[in-house]
Formats: C-alpha cells, structure tokens, sequence
C-alpha cells in the first residue's frame, strides 16, 4: 500500500511549442525530480514521466514530460501538482522534517493550550506561511514560519508551539474613533 502523496513540484504553464512545461520544484534540490521515477498528480489518476529537465528562468525548470506532447496539453496541465509517495523520501536528519509532515499536527500556544492543527504549509513567493484552523473556528490563520512564530517543531510528539500575533482592539477603536471625530 502506498504512503501518502507529497507534493515535490508543480507545472507552472507551457514552454514553447513542442509541450515542454515550466515546473516550479518545491525541494531544495530540484534535479531529484529525475530520480524518483514517474510523478503523479495529487489524485493519483495521471502520471507524469519527466524525460529531461534544464533550468529555466528564476526558479523554475523546463521539462520533457512523455504524457505531454504540445503545447494545448501543457497549457491544460498548469497548476497540476506532481506528487511521490511519502516513503520515497529519505528519512530527515535530526531536527528536520518534511513539510507534508506537519499537516495534522497539533498547534499549541506557549502554556501548552490547544489552539488548533495545523492543515498546509505554503509559499506564495515572499516566504513560508504555515496555516493553522483554530478551533471553533470556520476560518484558517496564516502564520510567517519563523522562529518567532513557531518556536517548536515536536513531530514525533505531535504538535507544533505557536505564538499568534497579538491585537489590540481597543488601540484600533480609538483610531477609529480619532479619525470619525476629524471628518
């Protein structure tokens, strides 16, 4: 039985005519895409075998894909996440974790308190955001993935520690306030 998918790359659009396709990689090492053999894409439905890869503009790939053979099915296939089953990755140092392995944790204020789990880890191109559902809530949060916001990473325990920002509604009030006074 497979592990569960981790998401390693994603096709970004079409690269010229012939079906090549900008792949933005999410690890740090981009050229293992090659070794990990066919990709998937998130539902498991479609594979992906990456012939060849070279580098493109910024961070991005260009990609031979055998299943992709012009440019109206690269274009089609932008946004496509391509995926690897957990137990093809090495195991992490210690200290270090996979990405994909934080979903579902716990996250848990300083003095312990459950504040909600943690549901994915994004990069919208200014740095990590780790996104948290607290409970009771309907609503997900959005916290830099730093040092300062998450001071604590305990896989193995199951949580994450966390330290939202704080708000003072009374200082925004009274700006509020300052500011129908002066109109």
């Amino acid at each position: 039985m497979a592990s569960k998918p981790v998401e390693i790359a994603a096709i970004a659009g079409a690269h010229g005519i012939k079906g090549d396709v900008l792949i933005k990689p999410f690890g740090t090492d981009p050229g293992q895409i090659l070794e990990y053999g066919p990709l998937r894409d998130k539902t498991g439905n479609k594979t992906f075998t990456v012939r060849s890869l070279r580098q493109g503009r910024k961070n991005f790939l260009i990609a031979r894909i055998d299943e992709i053979t012009d440019r109206n099915q690269a274009e089609a296939a932008k946004g496509t996440l391509l995926c690897i089953d957990r137990d093809q990755l090495p195991p992490p140092e210690e200290d270090e974790f996979y990405y994909s392995d934080l979903i579902g944790l716990e996250a848990r204020l300083e003095n312990g308190e459950l504040f909600g789990k943690v549901i994915n880890v994004d990069d919208f191109g200014a740095g990590d955001l780790i996104e948290i559902m607290p409970q009771n809530s309907q609503t997900s949060m959005y916290l830099s993935f730093t040092k300062d916001s998450v001071p604590l990473v305990a896989v193995s325990e199951g949580h994450i520690t966390i330290v939202p920002p704080s708000y003072d509604e009374s200082s925004d009030d009274a700006g509020q306030q300052e500011r129908t006074e002066e109109e």
